[in-house]
């Protein structure tokens, strides 16, 4: 008997979706299971930097220190005591890592990302810690400072462009990527700089990712609401539609 549960289309079939491999957990299976074929590649790569600068301002007092991303908890589990200073996480995965680092946060922004955390962040003033990329996204630094806090962005680490795969640029600019997946403002940038323009339609992580891909020239068809590769999903429909 044949299946015919099995022949049904799925929302995403014949679309072809580029992604890059630091993604939220889940998301390249979840557009599979959505019918895409999808395309990794790794856009960028993580540099640590050195960690004095964020020790030496660890030895100040704050009110409290904003983790922006996971990446940065590595490098404050590798420093003095967090004691008495108030910790936020800018969403659900950060906070798990603080987690697992032993330290629990006091704040955890729910969706995540930099404006989530504005919005749930009580008002200044007061001192701010912001440890995370070298060229840091305009939130939550931004947010935060209009609420009233005193906002020191240390950077612990640098995202740097990675080659991408002859087959990934050929098809790029062949028009076989039916939509972009950008995380951050650095994939928007790497990608550009390695493809040209135009590009496919681009799905954005966030306010901030999709500001960084506009600013690059990019088309921006959608914007998840949530970092998440669920929300991820949810955008990547509406941006494609059906079937095609």
């Amino acid at each position: 008997m044949a299946d015919l549960g099995a022949a049904r289309p799925r929302p995403l079939d014949g679309r072809t979706v580029l992604v890059p491999r630091r993604a939220p957990r889940g998301t390249a299976d979840a557009l599979r299971a959505a019918g895409a074929d999808v395309v990794a590649a790794a856009f960028t790569t993580i540099v640590d930097l050195p960690r004095e600068p964020l020790e030496a301002a660890l030895e100040e007092p704050w009110d409290w220190v904003v983790v922006s991303s996971a990446h940065t908890v590595d490098a404050l589990a590798a420093c003095p005591t967090l004691a008495g200073t108030r910790v936020a996480a800018v969403g659900p995965a950060t906070a798990d890592a603080l987690r697992a680092a032993g330290i629990e946060p006091d704040l955890v922004a729910d969706p995540g990302g930099g404006a989530a955390l504005v919005e749930a962040f009580p008002d200044g003033p007061g001192r701010v810690l912001l440890p995370g990329a070298q060229e840091p996204s305009a939130e939550p630094a931004a947010g935060l400072a209009a609420k009233g806090w005193t906002v020191r962005p240390v950077g612990v680490y640098a995202t740097v462009a990675e080659p991408l795969p002859d087959d990934v640029v050929r098809g790029w600019r062949d028009g076989r990527f039916s939509a972009l997946v950008v995380t951050a403002g650095s994939v928007a940038r790497a990608a550009v700089d390695a493809c040209g323009l135009p590009g496919p339609g681009v799905v954005a992580l966030g306010a901030s990712a999709a500001a960084a891909a506009t600013a690059c020239g990019m088309d921006v068809r959608a914007v998840a609401a949530r970092p998440e590769a669920s929300a991820l999903v949810e955008a990547v429909l509406a941006a494609l539609g059906g079937p095609s």
